[in-house]
């Protein structure tokens, strides 16, 4: 579990991860460092806080699952607050504008 590029990827501070999970920042910086273990709750708020499958962060999965960025996440929670017109109107708009590989 590596934590700290997790962390580092997402511009976070080890305060800001701490407090997002309810911890000291003493106490994260030992799960990064590896001599802690977060208990199954403390996976599953870091599972969703990094968007990554408990899975990848013990280290059972290879590849992220998962990683939006936080305007591909905005996006999404725009597309699943709107009505069915302006979720097919934004998706034409969107895919009129995509660019040829």
């Amino acid at each position: 579990m590596n934590l700290k590029d997790l962390r580092t990827k997402r511009s976070l501070t080890q305060q800001q991860v701490a407090d997002a999970i309810g911890c000291s920042v003493m106490v994260y910086s030992r799960y990064e460092r590896e001599t802690r273990q977060p208990s199954i709750d403390v996976l599953i708020r870091l599972s969703d806080l990094f968007g990554v499958t408990i899975d990848y962060l013990v280290g059972k999965e290879q590849v992220e699952d998962g990683t939006l960025s936080s305007y591909e996440r905005a996006l999404v929670v725009a597309a699943r607050n709107a009505d069915d017109r302006a979720r097919e109107d934004a998706l034409h708009l969107l895919e009129s504008h995509t660019s040829p590989d």
